[in-house]
């Protein structure tokens, strides 16, 4: 499958890689100054291949409220709200966005891999509309990003997790990155022109540059740091758990032993990690990479891991298991680089 976007990023000679059914840019000029554009200036990202779900039902806040983590009563109309949508084990079906335009209608942003099961899901309780073939959805991230999208859309007083509708065309201030940014929705056709006049002050990114930029925020991914089979809780998301509050799962959530818990690492020697590297502590495993990478923004190795709760301290020195060799490492807090919003 392509998103609307395909044909330009051609144009500006993308290198493509298939992502969950997606053919998608993985990069332009290169990860590295794509990171960078978006750390200094702004990037562009194409994120069609995102789910977006409408809900509207007669009872939907209320429905909605007994399948996600997160308290959607805190939520106004205009408000983002990120949120967990659990299944009856306490494991996580998918990490969404939920948009509020009433208490009667939600718009709901998935991953890519999980837009036909949360569908699926929603739909035994709710009636659902999948919007997901008929727009675009846009990533304006960095610092510049409100003044260049300022040019087209009146963002005054749009504060951070709020949105504002323009027509058929929504801009949210949200982001996958740490940094300031902006999502926009729209139909084809005004998403692909949209597109076009934002590339012409914002560096066009592609995945893998996202990928970097999220992991040096210390943010989710879904099927490495969160899954079916990893809590909320596990995945130290706790935040975005409220316990005074029925949800599907609940029990079964604080029923499982949290064993080992999501922390951060950072290499002190030279090397990179990746996803499944041991983690060791006096020769003894204490935790497992679920994301890694090489940080352009601080010139080292960086990674969410998993790792013993006992052991879950900051400055904790370690070693990272790296194809037989014992790399110098230490446990620390994330986000490794925090924005600017």
């Amino acid at each position: 499958m392509r998103t609307p976007l395909y044909g330009i990023h051609r144009e500006r000679g993308a290198r493509f890689t298939l992502f969950h059914g997606y053919e998608m840019p993985l990069q332009f000029e290169g990860i590295v100054e794509e990171v960078r554009a978006v750390r200094r200036s702004a990037g562009l990202f194409d994120i069609s291949h995102m789910g977006r779900i409408r809900v509207r039902e007669k009872e939907a806040l209320s429905i909605l409220n007994t399948l996600t983590t997160n308290n959607l009563r805190k939520l106004r109309p205009g408000r983002v709200q990120y949120n967990l949508i659990t299944n009856e084990r306490g494991g996580v079906i998918d990490d969404v966005t939920v948009y509020m335009f009433s208490e009667e209608e939600f718009f709901i942003c998935t991953n890519a891999a999980n837009r036909k099961k949360v569908k699926d899901h929603l739909s035994n309780f709710l009636g659902v509309e999948d919007l997901s073939e008929d727009t675009v959805q846009i990533a304006l991230q960095g610092r510049e990003s409100e003044r260049i999208l300022s040019r087209f859309f009146d963002l005054q007083d749009l504060r951070f997790f709020q949105f504002r509708t323009f027509g058929e065309i929504m801009v949210s201030r949200t982001g996958y990155t740490g940094e300031d940014g902006f999502e926009i929705y729209a139909p084809k056709r005004e998403g692909v022109d949209i597109y076009k006049e934002l590339l012409k002050e914002a560096q066009p990114c592609g995945l893998g540059a996202r990928d970097v930029l999220r992991i040096e925020a210390g943010l989710p991914l879904y099927g490495n740091e969160i899954s079916e089979d990893i809590t909320p809780l596990e995945a130290n998301l706790d935040r975005f758990v409220d316990l005074s509050k029925d949800f599907l799962g609940k029990s079964a959530m604080l029923s499982k032993e949290v064993r080992r818990k999501l922390f951060g690492l950072e290499m002190i020697d030279r090397g990179v990690p990746r996803k499944g590297y041991r983690v060791l502590r006096e020769g003894r495993e204490v935790g497992i990479v679920s994301s890694g990478t090489f940080s352009p923004t601080l010139g080292r190795g960086i990674a969410l891991c998993f790792v013993d709760v006992n052991v879950r301290q900051e400055d904790t020195p370690v070693h990272l298991e790296v194809r037989g060799k014992l790399l110098r490492g230490r446990l620390r807090s994330y986000p490794f680089v925090r924005g600017r919003r």
